[in-house]
């Protein structure tokens, strides 16, 4: 071959060069693309601004929901609630309906249920009665909220394996006439936007309505 000449040299390295970079600036953008669709999916986490690749993941049936609102309890003679006993021990749920009803409630009569819950206490309700649940859950310690389909207000106390039975008078008086704010478990997931107006408009509902009932009574 014949020898090249100077410029032809030049020519030659400019162009494989440019191939180089071309090269290297494709199979960078591929990566870059690749990965932002990993990020996306949500197959790669990145380690900062990653809120964006994250759905909001909202409370559904079988979950832990979070107190809805400001979460202040709700008033007792407002809130539909059934005790049942799950364990072959006679007489709990029976007990624990006259705690409620002890504390102002007006329980529906108590019943058993099945299978036996293994834990202590699981209290279930709808997303309308989040609130009143979560209100309820304070006179049964270790007891957990669990969200389920129901569309009406009954809030269903399902006393378990470990259940140790009633508070005392004093507790009950003292939980009864608590008004603090009831604080979120951990671990529980946010209602969605129209399960939480659904379960504070409840709320505030039977708060005028007690407001209502007690200034008529002040009035007499």
């Amino acid at each position: 071959m014949p020898a090249l000449t100077p410029r032809q040299r030049f020519l030659k390295e400019r162009q494989r060069k440019q191939n180089l970079t071309f090269a290297v600036t494709g199979a960078v953008m591929a990566a870059l693309a690749l990965l932002s669709v990993l990020v996306l999916s949500g197959l790669v986490l990145v380690p900062f601004g990653n809120d964006f690749s994250k759905a909001t993941k909202y409370a559904s049936a079988g979950t832990i929901p979070c107190p809805a609102g400001d979460a202040t309890p709700v008033a007792a003679a407002s809130i539909k609630v059934q005790v049942l006993n799950t364990t072959s021990r006679q007489g709990l749920a029976s007990e624990a309906t006259n705690m409620l009803t002890a504390a102002g409630y007006t329980p529906l009569e108590a019943g058993n249920s099945s299978p036996e819950y293994a834990g202590t206490v699981e209290i279930d309700a709808g997303p309308a009665a989040v609130n009143d649940a979560y209100t309820v859950a304070r006179f049964f310690p270790k007891s957990k909220v669990v969200l389920t389909e129901a569309t009406d207000k009954t809030v269903s106390v399902l006393l378990g394996t470990f259940y140790d039975g009633p508070l005392s008078a004093d507790e009950i008086k003292r939980i009864s006439e608590s008004a603090e704010t009831i604080a979120s478990p951990d671990g529980c997931l946010a209602l969605s936007d129209e399960d939480a107006a659904r379960a504070t408009a409840q709320s505030g509902a039977q708060s005028g309505a007690q407001s209502g009932a007690q200034s008529g009574q002040s009035g007499n």
